[in-house]
């Protein structure tokens, strides 16, 4: 029974972002079964609706749409967040914060006072263009230039000066690349940050986490060794919200027995 649970993980490891369908000799490949073993347990999935067959195929079936869908129904990202934003607060002895995007603003919705005393820290419930802060950069960076540009075309953002547009699109470049946003403190005296984004099952980001902390500090850190610590708790919380789910698991299962 074991054996036969393990096989079942190893095919559903075969299908992922890039290869949502698969054939028979492509989903044993990928599996690292035998045809013969992969034909019977497909036959038995599709009985309970874990797989579905295709004209030229298997793709996932609706059941494991519906268990997703309770997973992550009774996810409170808010609530798992907490416990990262505790982490980053003792790591770093600094504030943190956990905000979301609305349109072309963030609004900071959870955060974590620094222990290090008259230290810059977040509002709770604040508000602040999307464009101004680490976090709203982080976001930013995930999203494709026709979405960033679309949540950019409002007024206050037309209005700045070229050469500050510039720069922020010159951060949002750079943090797309690194996987972590920077920010000085260009628009919040006495405030800078660290951030990156959390992305759902479908990448697409719904909220950040931060770092704040004054600029003289943030100077002094190893920001590589922020973004990277930052970076592993984002993945933690898009692990649970079924972002690379299977990708993971496919790499995970190629290493076991069969």
């Amino acid at each position: 029974m074991i054996q036969l649970v393990e096989r079942v993980g190893k095919i559903l490891g075969a299908f992922t972002h890039e290869h949502p369908e698969l054939t028979l000799t492509e989903c044993a490949e990928r599996s690292g079964l035998t045809k013969s073993s992969t034909h019977r347990i497909l036959l038995s999935m599709q009985e309970v609706g874990l797989v579905e067959r295709e004209t030229m195929g298997w793709r996932l079936g609706t059941r494991v749409v519906s268990l997703a869908a309770i997973r992550l129904g009774h996810l409170d990202l808010r609530r798992e967040a907490v416990t990262r934003l505790h982490e980053l607060r003792r790591t770093f002895r600094a504030a943190t914060a956990f905000s979301v995007p609305h349109g072309a603003d963030m609004i900071y919705v959870e955060r974590q006072e620094s222990p290090e005393p008259f230290a810059a820290s977040a509002r709770l419930g604040a508000v602040a263009p999307i464009w101004a802060g680490a976090s709203g950069r982080a976001i930013l960076a995930q999203l494709n230039p026709a979405v960033r540009h679309a949540v950019l075309d409002v007024p206050e953002w037309h209005h700045l000066p070229h050469n500050t547009r510039k720069e922020v699109l010159d951060s949002i470049e750079w943090a797309a690349e690194h996987g972590y946003s920077v920010d000085p403190g260009a628009f919040f005296e006495g405030i800078s940050g660290v951030a990156v984004a959390i992305r759902d099952a479908h990448g697409h980001p719904v909220a950040a986490l931060s770092v704040i902390l004054p600029p003289g500090r943030l100077q002094s850190l190893e920001l590589a060794i922020m973004g990277s610590r930052l970076r592993e708790a984002a993945e933690e919380l898009e692990s649970l919200m079924g972002y690379g789910a299977m990708d993971r698991t496919d790499q995970e299962l190629s290493t076991s027995p069969v």
